[in-house]
């Protein structure tokens, strides 16, 4: 009868155990199903491309951005040219999440990036993972954001990118920002950006920016100061 008896409270423990979980699932299930897909396409023309503050182009820069988002989560992609003894192109497939947490606007994302008709000898892919916080204060946003990747493409290796900034917003569709960032890395040299521009928002989905960029890398290519224009739809 003991034997019976436990036997019998398995049983239900196990019948019990299973009704959980198949309401967990179902819940989980459920929310799925009411987060809709959110796509985007973002389109980008720059009169210089710059990429943690150096030049990426000797003329423009065309980029493509296409993302796909399910609540907090978003996957995507983006390609891009680039002017470069190592490749012609850059594209890169990603996924993130955005949030907010105790008033700060957070993002971390992890993106294999692939180098467009790479030079021979040189590293085609690589991993980059970015995350960046922001609060709003007012008119004043301070933002920090750093980009980490344990081998980059081309010759470069482990390379590090930190940068803290703020923008102002001056009028409604006006605002100022600057920033400046470090980046440490192997295979290239270390060097300290910085820049400074105004954006305006001209309609729901143009962005007109107009910004300055140098660094303490001399007056070589890519490190020169430069003034960029840029133009940004996004749908």
């Amino acid at each position: 009868m003991p034997q019976n008896s436990n036997g019998q409270v398995n049983m239900k423990r196990t019948i019990i155990a299973a009704l959980v979980c198949g309401a967990s699932l179902g819940t989980i299930g459920t929310a799925q199903a009411q987060t809709k897909a959110d796509p985007s396409l973002e389109l980008v023309v720059a009169s210089r491309g710059i990429s943690k503050g150096l030049a990426q182009t000797k003329g423009p820069q065309f980029l493509a951005r296409g993302e796909l988002a399910f609540g907090s989560l978003y996957v995507g992609s983006y390609a891009k040219n680039v002017t470069s003894s190592s490749a012609e192109g850059e594209a890169a497939a990603l996924v993130g999440v955005r949030t907010k947490a105790a008033g700060f606007d957070l993002n971390v994302s992890a993106a294999m990036k692939r180098a467009i008709d790479p030079a021979p000898g040189s590293d085609k892919t690589a991993l980059e993972v970015a995350g960046s916080a922001s609060r709003k204060l007012g008119r004043l946003t301070p933002k920090l954001s750093a980009v980490w990747s344990p081998d980059d493409v081309g010759s470069t290796r482990r390379t590090l990118f930190v940068e803290g900034g703020a923008s102002y917003a001056i009028a409604k569709p006006l605002s100022f920002s600057a920033a400046i960032g470090r980046r440490e890395r192997s295979g290239g040299a270390d060097y300290t950006a910085w820049n400074a521009g105004f954006a305006w928002t001209a309609s729901k989905n143009l962005v007109l920016d107009a910004r300055y960029y140098d660094t303490n890398g001399g007056d070589t290519q890519p490190y020169r100061a430069r003034g960029v224009v840029s133009a940004r739809l996004k749908f």
